[in-house]
């Protein structure tokens, strides 16, 4: 396995019109050095989906966490639980 060099925390609410935007843009040609957490907070459309789409296609970088609707800093918290201490977009 390779050592990541940088976690990206994207806490998205209702983010189907953003999402796919902001994960091409981090598809880089090094991305099995990155991985990308995806936290969906309680969204009610299909940011779980597409963020789950992406997680299918780059199991290695991108990893999607599902949790109930709460805040940012609620999104941030289960994100310094699940694995790391992170700076969040």
């Amino acid at each position: 396995m390779v050592k990541k060099i940088l976690t990206i925390v994207i806490p998205s609410y209702n983010m189907q019109q953003y999402l796919p935007q902001c994960l091409n843009s981090l598809l880089v040609r090094n991305l099995d050095r990155v991985e990308v957490i995806v936290v969906n907070d309680g969204s009610s459309d299909r940011t779980s989906e597409i963020g789950h789409e992406y997680e299918g296609r780059f199991p290695r970088s991108i990893i999607v966490i599902d949790k109930e609707n709460g805040n940012y800093g609620s999104c941030t918290e289960v994100s310094q639980v699940n694995k790391y201490q992170l700076a969040c977009l």
